[in-house]
């Protein structure tokens, strides 16, 4: 059940960042989304697979880096899983599905954003 919840949390988070940060056809700098339900379900399940895999990788490395910038650099960690999430949706090749960040300013705020839902949808899935 705690992995269905998650992957609903996830797909939520994603929906998201593309509701916050739309996409401007006139600067191309926003977040393109297309797929509807089909990116949910496939970003919902990868970035379930990668918070469960990658991100402890991520976190034990970046330790030292976290008691030095008194767990801020938890950013750059979920920045990672961000472009790791966009990188494994484009290599997924599902017809019509396509999740990306443009421009480093966006990203930031994307990141911003899904650190604090990830953070809540922790919460929530461990209680």
């Amino acid at each position: 059940m705690k992995i269905l919840i998650s992957v609903l949390a996830n797909a939520l988070i994603l929906f998201g960042i593309a509701y916050f940060l739309p996409y401007d056809s006139l600067t191309g700098t926003w977040v393109v989304a297309t797929g509807g339900l089909q990116l949910y379900a496939a970003g919902g399940i990868v970035l379930g697979l990668l918070n469960v895999i990658v991100r402890p990788i991520l976190k034990i490395f970046g330790f030292p880096f976290m008691l030095v910038t008194f767990g801020l650099f938890i950013l750059v960690i979920n920045g990672i899983i961000l472009k790791l999430l966009e990188t494994v949706i484009r290599a997924i090749g599902i017809h019509g599905v396509s999740y990306e960040i443009h421009g480093i300013a966006i990203f930031a705020i994307a990141v911003a954003i899904f650190t604090i839902f990830n953070t809540i949808a922790n919460t929530l899935v461990k209680k």
